[in-house]
C-alpha cells in the first residue's frame, strides 16, 4: 500500500541522516526526512475505500467477462444438442 511505502521511505531516509533538525529552504524551515504531510484517519480512510473500490470494480468486470463466456458456451452447446436430437427425430420418423 501507498502508506506503509511512505513509512518505509521516511525510516530509511532517517537511519541514513545523522542531523536531526531544521533545513532551510526558500519555501521555510523543513524538517530533516520529512517527505510528505502526515495522514489522518480519514485520509488514510479514503485512500482504503477508494482502492477497495478499484478492486471491485474490476473484479465486477471480470465477473460479467466470465458470465458472458459461459452463456456463449452454453448456447454453442444447445444448439449442437438441438441438431443432434433433429437428427435423432428426423431418422426416427423416417424408420416408422
Amino acid at each position: 500500500m501507498r502508506i506503509e511505502h511512505l513509512s518505509l521511505v521516511t525510516h530509511e531516509h532517517s537511519v541514513t541522516t545523522s542531523v536531526r533538525g531544521n533545513v532551510l529552504s526558500p519555501y521555510g524551515p523543513v524538517r530533516a526526512g520529512l517527505t510528505t504531510s502526515p495522514t489522518t484517519p480519514s485520509q488514510q480512510l479514503s485512500e482504503l475505500l477508494n482502492s477497495l473500490e478499484s478492486v471491485v470494480e474490476s473484479l465486477n468486470y471480470k465477473s460479467f467477462t466470465v458470465y458472458d463466456t459461459l452463456n456463449t458456451a452454453i448456447q454453442g452447446v444447445r444448439a449442437v444438442l438441438s441438431d443432434i436430437a433433429t437428427d435423432e427425430t428426423g431418422t426416427d420418423a423416417d424408420r416408422s
